[in-house]
């Protein structure tokens, strides 16, 4: 077993392919030794030949196996202290909300010093088409469920809700195609929001998080800072639950 792992933690990030010889050289195993393991790892997956070069390499499996690690890891835990940096910054309320059996769950709420708005309570479930975080989490799901969840019109909750299908599918496109929603007045009048997508290290989106306050902050001025940060923040959560995802946002790009 010991030299099983011997020859895994030969490679590195700066020998991620390495040629049998280079692997007996790394570990002082012998060439019949790494063959017959290298083998046995490839038959379960674990190790891959490039066939043009014909080096070994690990495989996806441990981005699998990593990625276990990373979820059992607390959301809530990992995602609070930026949360709240985002909070001090912006001095607006913050979110973190996920999807759970058809509805969008807040598991965290950060509430701005100057409380303009209560905001969304921790437990406090909402609906998946209602607001910019509900909006930019039903972006991401299966589409399959996307079509169950909105399969008719939808009731309002504001003059600005966005309750008809066919203007929701184009808002969910919208959202898709721009990395982040917006809402105005959706479910509370005179209150905007914006929502960015948290992805793990599946580049699947597990959660979102939210800027929400009085729309008079959200003149055009305050919208690119909040949203700069807003994304900011959405990458480096990402980041600690595994991601890889480039997070390149139209209009955002330095």
């Amino acid at each position: 077993m010991d030299r099983a792992f011997d020859i895994i933690e030969a490679f590195t990030l700066e020998y991620s392919e390495l040629t049998l010889t280079e692997i007996s050289a790394k570990t002082s195993l012998s060439l019949a030794t790494i063959h017959r393991f290298i083998q046995t790892m490839m038959a379960r997956g674990y190790i891959e030949q490039d066939p043009i070069s014909s080096r070994y390499k690990l495989s996806k499996q441990f981005v699998r196996l990593g990625g276990i690690v990373v979820r059992g890891l607390d959301l809530v835990h990992i995602a609070m202290p930026y949360l709240q940096e985002l909070s001090n910054k912006t001095s607006q309320n913050c979110n973190l909300s996920i999807y759970d059996q058809g509805k969008i769950l807040c598991l965290i709420n950060i509430e701005s010093f100057k409380s303009y708005f209560m905001g969304i309570k921790v437990g406090q479930s909402l609906p998946v088409y209602g607001g910019a975080l509900s909006k930019v989490i039903l972006a991401h799901l299966p589409t399959d469920l996307i079509s169950s969840l909105i399969s008719h019109d939808l009731p309002s909750f504001t003059p600005q809700t966005i309750s008809h299908r066919d203007l929701l599918i184009k808002e969910l496109e919208k959202i898709r195609h721009q990395g982040y929603a917006e809402s105005w007045g959706e479910l509370t009048i005179g209150e905007a929001a914006i929502a960015a997508p948290i992805y793990d290290y599946s580049n699947e989106v597990v959660a979102g998080i939210s800027l929400s306050g009085p729309e008079h902050h959200y003149v055009e001025e305050k919208q690119i800072e909040f949203k700069r940060f807003l994304l900011e923040t959405a990458s480096r959560i990402s980041e600690q639950l595994g991601s890889d995802r480039c997070f390149k946002f139209e209009g955002f790009i330095e």
